[in-house]
């Protein structure tokens, strides 16, 4: 987070600095937010609270927060899929989604997927952790063809960045999404929304026996 003086955030959001006195005298819990004494420095992300604009954006990202944390507390609280659960409770590190140039078939989704895990396993699974999770599953506004979705686990984060290169080089012909895990937005749960079965879906991890995770999909064989 950045932070200014008073006189350069006054300046930025055009009020006087009484004003901007008043603001933070009357809700201090805001007030909390910025650091040290005398001079008092201010987040620079609270000019949202002066502009019209970004406070109105900031109110529709809260909805959205919102609307996800109780579809998140939905699902927690109805679902019936033991593996959903299980999943939701490990530890991840990105969320990808693949959307492919052309149209592809599942068995097209699995392989890609498997090679995927291949390459990342044998450049960097000597360094680290890696578990991926996907599933394959077919557009809701096309009627053929498949897209696959991601979350993947990397035990040293310092390794992130250059993976996420090499992903967006293997799918560099493809539309691909990569961001952050959030386990507050229910994307495994997103992920499982029709279900899983045979070639919809795998595991695959170099330390999956150590971390006490069983294979799941029996319809595959594969080394674990």
């Amino acid at each position: 987070m950045k932070y200014e003086n008073i006189e350069k955030f006054a300046k930025r959001v055009g009020k006087s600095t009484r004003t901007i006195h008043r603001f933070y005298n009357k809700y201090p819990e805001l007030k909390m937010e910025a650091k040290g004494e005398r001079p008092k420095l201010y987040p620079i992300e609270h000019k949202k609270y002066w502009k019209s604009e970004l406070l109105f954006e900031n109110n529709l990202k809260l909805v959205k927060d919102n609307r996800e944390a109780k579809n998140l507390i939905d699902y927690l609280y109805n679902n019936d899929n033991p593996l959903a659960i299980k999943y939701w409770h490990m530890k991840w590190s990105m969320f990808v989604s693949v959307d492919y140039k052309y149209e592809r078939d599942k068995t097209y989704c699995f392989t890609k997927m498997s090679h995927l895990y291949a390459k990342l396993e044998s450049e960097f699974g000597d360094k680290t952790t890696i578990r991926m999770f996907f599933v394959t599953e077919p557009f809701a506004n096309r009627n053929n063809g498949q897209h696959n979705h991601i979350t993947l686990y990397i035990g040293d984060e310092s390794l992130k960045p250059i993976i996420i290169k090499e992903i967006k080089q293997f799918f560099r012909n493809d539309r691909v999404d990569i961001s952050d895990y959030n386990k507050y937005k229910g994307g495994l749960f997103y992920m499982m929304k029709n279900g899983i079965q045979g070639e919809d879906w795998d595991i695959l991890g170099n330390n999956l026996v150590k971390e006490g995770i069983e294979y799941e999909n029996k319809g595959y064989a594969k080394a674990i």
